[in-house]
C-alpha cells in the first residue's frame, strides 16, 4: 500500500490482517498543499488500492438540490413533454460514462482508489445534514472479481479506521457486483438518498425557462459576487461557517477557474437579495452541473430557474454540447426534465451502520 501525504511518498507495510490488505487507518487530514497528483501503486492479492490527500477543490459537489416547491412543480416549460427527449448524438453508453466522471474532491478530502471500489472521506468542512463523511461513489468488478461481502468488510475496517460509525454507498444499473445492493440491505443498509441521472443536449436551442422579471442573475467573478454566493451555499446546504481562511482559498480557486473557464459559478438575486446559487463544471463537450441551493425564503420564486438558464447559456457559449447534472428526485429532477433533460436512470444511496 502507498500512501502520498505531504510531499513524501511513504511505503506503509501491509497490515498482517487476515484479507492481507494495507491499512490505512490513522493518516490525518494533510497540510493544505500536499502534493498527491501523481499516486503510486501497490498491487495487494490481485488488486490495487491508492489513497490520496485532495490538495485543492478539483470538481465541486455534484448533486442539485432545488429552489422550487409545489407551485413550480406543476409549471411546464415550453413544448417538450415530461421527462425530456432522446439525445440525438450522445448515446446512453457516453451519458453514463461522462456521469462517472461527476466526482466530488474538496480540499483536504481522503481518497481511497480500489481495484473495484473508490471511497472518500469527506473533510469536516464540507460536511452538512445530508453529506456524511464516508462514501462508496462506486464499485466495479476488478480483475480478482471478488464478493460484493468482501468488498465491504474491507470498506468497513477502512472507515472504522476513520473513526467512524457508517458508511454511505451509491448503486446504480453499472454497479458490481451485480448483488451489491442486495448485499447491503441484507446487511441493514437503508436508503437515504436517490439521484437522477439527467443530460440534455445544447446544440438544439435553449430551453424557455420563464424566469420571473424580479430575478437577476450575476456570474461569481468578483469578491461580492463571490460572498453571495458562498453565504447561499452555506445556509442553504447547512454547513458550518468557512473559516477566513478558507474563504480566501475558495476566492482564489473561483477566480482561477472562471479565468481559464474550467468552471464557474452563478448567483440569483431578488432584489439586493442573493437567492440561489450553482456551479458548472466544463469538461471537454461536457457542462457538469453542480451544487445548486436556493435560501428556504425565496423557494418557489423561479430563482432555481434563473441560475439553470444562466448555466446553460453560457456553458454552450464556452463549447460544451451536453449539460450533465444529478439531480434529486423529489426536487430538482421534476425541473430539469420539464426543461428538456432525459432521464438516464438513477443512483441510490444505502447507509451502512459499521
Amino acid at each position: 500500500m502507498l500512501y502520498l501525504y505531504g510531499l513524501q511518498l511513504v511505503r506503509v507495510q501491509a497490515e498482517q490482517a487476515q484479507d492481507g490488505r494495507g491499512d490505512l487507518g490513522g493518516l490525518h487530514q494533510g497540510p493544505d498543499d500536499v502534493a498527491v497528483s501523481q499516486a503510486g501503486q501497490h498491487h495487494q492479492d490481485g488488486h490495487v488500492a491508492v489513497l490520496r490527500v485532495i490538495p485543492a477543490v478539483s470538481a465541486p459537489r455534484s448533486v442539485e438540490r432545488k429552489d422550487s416547491g409545489g407551485a413550480e412543480r406543476a409549471r411546464g416549460y415550453g413544448a417538450k413533454p415530461p421527462g425530456g427527449s432522446a439525445l440525438s448524438s450522445w448515446t446512453p453508453r457516453r451519458v453514463l460514462d461522462a456521469a462517472i466522471a461527476m466526482e466530488w474532491r474538496p480540499h483536504g478530502a481522503i481518497e481511497v482508489l480500489a481495484d473495484d471500489y473508490r471511497l472518500i472521506r469527506y473533510p469536516d468542512w464540507a460536511l452538512d445534514p445530508v453529506l456524511p463523511a464516508a462514501h462508496v461513489t462506486r464499485s466495479r468488478t476488478g480483475r480478482t472479481q471478488r464478493p460484493a461481502d468482501e468488498i465491504i468488510d474491507e470498506v468497513a475496517a477502512r472507515v472504522r479506521r476513520w473513526g467512524l460509525h457508517g458508511v454511505a454507498w451509491w448503486v446504480s444499473s453499472a454497479t458490481q457486483p451485480p448483488d451489491t445492493e442486495k448485499t447491503l440491505r441484507a446487511r441493514g443498509g437503508k436508503q437515504i438518498d436517490a439521484v437522477q441521472i439527467l443530460a440534455r443536449e445544447l446544440s438544439g436551442g435553449l430551453p424557455d425557462l420563464d424566469v420571473p422579471a424580479d430575478v437577476r442573475i450575476e456570474l461569481v467573478a468578483d469578491e461580492r459576487t463571490f460572498r453571495a454566493a458562498s453565504m447561499v451555499t452555506v445556509r442553504g446546504w447547512g454547513r458550518k461557517e468557512p473559516t477566513g481562511a478558507a474563504l480566501a482559498r475558495e476566492f482564489a480557486e473561483v477566480i482561477r477557474s472562471h479565468q481559464t473557464w474550467s468552471s464557474f459559478r452563478v448567483v440569483a438575486m431578488i432584489g439586493q437579495q442573493p437567492a440561489s446559487s450553482g456551479g458548472c463544471t466544463l469538461r471537454g463537450e461536457v457542462a457538469q452541473l453542480w451544487g445548486a441551493v436556493t435560501l428556504r425564503e425565496y423557494r418557489r420564486r423561479g430563482s432555481y430557474r434563473a441560475v439553470l438558464a444562466e448555466r446553460l447559456r453560457l456553458a454552450r457559449e464556452h463549447g460544451a454540447a451536453l449539460a450533465l447534472v444529478k439531480g434529486r428526485v423529489e426536487t430538482s429532477g421534476p425541473i430539469l426534465l420539464r426543461a428538456g433533460f432525459a432521464d438516464y436512470g438513477q443512483e441510490r444511496c444505502y447507509w451502512l451502520s459499521i
